[in-house]
């Protein structure tokens, strides 16, 4: 069979976990990757600020650095056979359609968050109204449409491309966003004595639910060695801290600026690692990366009953799931877990195996090739 070529193109953040689980699953699977990349690190769009006519333009200028990679690699993206679109790589669908159209290549995206969805049902920046939610919603149609395949991280959220923005069913495949095992290695908990952590960590986004967890905290005070750890900042951050102060917990404590890296010492002493609490239209159609991430890690992750999660995992064996926007059924399965570490450590056990055999990047990219060489 002839060598995959795969042009990873783009202004897409090269340092961002997805790009590099992506970029390594080709590599681990056979393909030959070339690299057309103007790095532009991912900055955060979680404020009425950011959502703006003049920003956008602005984000937009700036990832036209792209055309002198694009003139430097030339004979590469001709000798290619897909041209792939990294993270966050909206705006450079444009000229990689035109490319791709010039060298009669197939056109792949993989945008990994929908940007109308995004601003107006996650960050709630943006009121569906208004004119730049439409104009966001239009431009988003024509992007998705333009490509030759789509990539969505579950059934539900194909489902979703297909019916907000016209995507064709037959252009869209599932690809789980999964975790990079090398950045998120397996930390099993050794010590059973120690403080039983339930850690968040995330971008404090509204619809991960961090509110129930610190009133599921606040239920669970009286035992006293179960602490809660979150790690991370964002948009709801502050209400959250707010709201931990308001309610005198004591056993919440918050590490605001721990890095990526810095972060790694928190999760490895995690005993449970949770995902989505709330009740939500999006936590219905998509898995985070912080599910994957706890399952990489091996620890038990608790996030809510969804269809998306319960399409994947099975609850209380590689999962263990709760009821969304209930503090009392938080609580509960967090004392279950502590109460019983047998449970603990064969749920941890079997999410991490579902783990390394469907969502590591080899799994990610022996997939991602299928789709490729289906369109080719």
């Amino acid at each position: 069979m002839k060598k995959l070529t795969v042009c990873f193109f783009g202004s897409y953040d090269r340092n961002f976990t997805s790009n590099k689980i992506i970029y390594n699953g080709l590599i681990k699977n056979g393909a030959k990757v070339v690299v057309v990349n103007s790095h532009t690190p991912v900055t955060r769009l979680d404020s009425t600020k950011d959502a703006t006519f003049f920003n956008f333009i602005r984000r937009v200028l700036r990832k036209y650095k792209i055309v002198n990679e694009i003139l430097e690699n030339i004979d590469g993206i001709r000798k290619s056979d897909v041209i792939y679109v990294g993270y966050p790589g909206h705006v450079d669908v444009l000229p990689a359609f035109l490319l791709a159209k010039i060298f009669n290549k197939k056109l792949v995206f993989n945008p990994l968050i929908i940007i109308y969805t995004g601003l107006t049902e996650e960050q709630k920046i943006v009121k569906k109204n208004s004119l730049f939610a439409k104009f966001v919603r239009f431009s988003e149609g024509i992007i998705y449409k333009s490509c030759d395949l789509v990539l969505a991280d579950t059934p539900f959220q194909k489902a979703h491309l297909m019916n907000e923005f016209g995507v064709s069913e037959k252009n869209i495949r599932v690809l789980p966003i999964g975790a990079d095992d090398a950045v998120y290695p397996y930390a099993p908990k050794v010590n059973e004595k120690d403080k039983f952590n339930v850690v968040y960590y995330g971008l404090f986004s509204p619809i991960h639910g961090v509110e129930y967890l610190i009133k599921a905290a606040k239920l669970v005070e009286k035992e006293k060695n179960i602490q809660f750890l979150l790690v991370g900042n964002g948009n709801a951050y502050e209400k959250n801290f707010k709201l931990a102060k308001d309610l005198k917990v004591n056993n919440v404590i918050f590490y605001k600026d721990l890095t990526e890296k810095d972060s790694f010492e928190t999760l490895r002493r995690s005993d449970i690692f949770t995902g989505f609490l709330l009740n939500h239209p999006v936590v219905k159609r998509v898995v985070p990366n912080k599910v994957y991430q706890g399952l990489s890690l091996g620890k038990v992750v608790l996030t809510a009953f969804s269809p998306a999660i319960e399409g994947m995992l099975t609850n209380k064996k590689e999962v263990y799931l709760c009821k969304p926007n209930n503090p009392k059924s938080i609580a509960d399965a967090i004392i279950d877990l502590k109460n019983n570490p047998k449970l603990t450590k064969s749920i941890s056990k079997s999410g991490h195996e579902s783990f390394m055999k469907n969502f590591r990047p080899e799994s990610i990219g022996r997939d991602l090739v299928k789709y490729l060489r289906e369109i080719i």
